[in-house]
């Protein structure tokens, strides 16, 4: 399975955190399955399935879709053979590209002709005639600066520096010392934050914190869980393990057995 990331153009680098690319020449399976971790950023993927698996009338994935803050861990199918582009964007996207509400895509996805209807329809048929990885990513870059300069929809200022602190903070800011800086009501916070972001501010703070101790866990931190869950603000181990069933589905170690992660916090499961 081959793995490429891409840094955006200039101009979406705002928005868009990198392109990947995921491509699968093994034929040795039916089926290659996936799963999400909660990471704190909506995204894109456009698929490029075989003729037999795209008719399958239970694939129940469209071919393009743009999904929001993904929470709960969600299983994704892709046949022996297939080729995937993605984007990852940064929190705010749903807002600043589409100007959609971003909580009301939480957990959710959105078909690309549904969401942009002939215009979306026709980037999807662009995407099919093109085989090209690297053409495809234009493609896709070049759809979102339009997408970009035709949203009337204003980024809530005060709402992306507050995601942007509790990234940086790796989830350890205390939001009340937030909500005192940005001179806000608890109640305004809550709701600039959701339409913005797509989760309550308590909730992001802790997949933040969650992907700073996952950082720490795929670069051999698993040896040692205690420490690794003291030095992320956790209260104990047991506290990081139930935090890690919760946004991966399962205990870190059945994780350290059964995926292998190329696609950061889309993990393949290999048994």
């Amino acid at each position: 399975m081959e793995f490429r990331k891409i840094a955006p153009p200039q101009p979406l680098l705002p928005y868009v955190r990198y392109f990947w690319t995921l491509d699968n020449r093994d034929e040795t399976k039916a089926y290659h399955a996936f799963t999400t971790i909660a990471d704190g950023l909506p995204g894109l993927i456009f698929q490029q399935l075989t003729p037999d698996w795209a008719a399958k009338p239970d694939n129940g994935w469209p071919v393009c879709y743009v999904y929001g803050q993904t929470v709960e861990p969600v299983n994704i199918f892709f046949p022996s053979g297939f080729h995937a582009v993605g984007v990852y964007f940064h929190p705010h996207a749903l807002q600043s590209i589409f100007g959609l509400p971003a909580f009301e895509w939480t957990d959710r996805c959105i078909a690309m002709d549904v969401l942009d209807g002939k215009v979306g329809a026709l980037l999807v048929e662009q995407l099919l005639n093109t085989s090209a990885a690297d053409r495809q990513i234009g493609i896709l870059a070049d759809y979102l600066c339009q997408r970009i300069a035709a949203n009337v929809a204003k980024l809530d200022a005060e709402a992306l520096y507050a995601a942007k602190r509790l990234v940086s903070s790796g989830g350890r800011l205390a939001l009340r010392e937030l909500q005192r800086e940005l001179r806000i009501s608890e109640r305004g916070f809550q709701r600039k934050f959701r339409e913005a972001i797509g989760v309550s501010p308590k909730l992001f703070s802790r997949i933040c914190q969650f992907q700073g101790a996952m950082q720490q866990f795929r670069e051999g931190g698993s040896r040692r869980l205690t420490n690794l869950a003291l030095a992320h603000g956790y209260a104990d181990q047991p506290h990081f393990i139930r935090t890690f069933k919760a946004f991966v589905g399962c205990s870190p170690r059945y994780f350290t057995r059964a995926f292998a992660e190329q696609l950061p916090n889309f993990p393949h499961l290999i048994i």
